[in-house]
């Protein structure tokens, strides 16, 4: 019996987690976490977590609020995040204030939300190396520009050019 319990107490101090219920963690609005999260399940934050959070499925409530970098599969956002945001499905209802970089492979944003900083895809870099090596292998793709109007932009050059 008592080698039982040991084991258990000792694989339970293993830092990897495993997911054994389906059950949400909830962070209700009166509870303020110092550090990072780490959870492989749903978690409610209706507090405030001063730290990095790393989930499998994060939904931010109204009174919800991170200050720090979220990693997630998916996150919905109703309340307030102070740092970068990187899920694969981003979701952003009106009640939402993000500050910060959004990476995200699907976004949606309500109207209504506030949202300052940048929203980039995260398989965009991947795309625009293969235009710019599809581009170089085309011989018929040449400038608009002559050698001597590096300074100035096609449109720029059109508008001057009708003067």
């Amino acid at each position: 019996m008592f080698g039982k319990k040991k084991s258990a107490v000792s694989s339970s101090a293993n830092p990897q987690l495993k997911r054994t219920n389906h059950t949400p963690s909830i962070i209700s609005e009166d509870v303020r976490l110092t550090g990072s999260l780490v959870s492989q399940g749903e978690v409610q934050l209706d507090g405030r977590i001063d730290g990095d959070v790393r989930v499998n499925h994060l939904v931010i409530g109204n009174t919800g609020c991170v200050e720090g970098s979220v990693v997630a599969e998916s996150v919905i956002v109703k309340g307030k995040v102070i740092g970068s945001l990187n899920a694969s499905k981003v979701v952003i209802e009106r009640s939402a204030q993000v500050h910060g970089d959004v990476y995200q492979d699907t976004l949606s944003i309500d109207a209504g939300a506030i949202i300052e900083g940048k929203l980039k895809q995260r398989h965009e870099a991947e795309t625009v190396e293969l235009i710019t090596s599809n581009a170089e292998s085309k011989p018929e793709l040449t400038s608009a520009l002559t050698e001597g109007d590096n300074d100035l932009s096609f449109f720029n050059k059109q508008a001057t050019d009708k003067k």
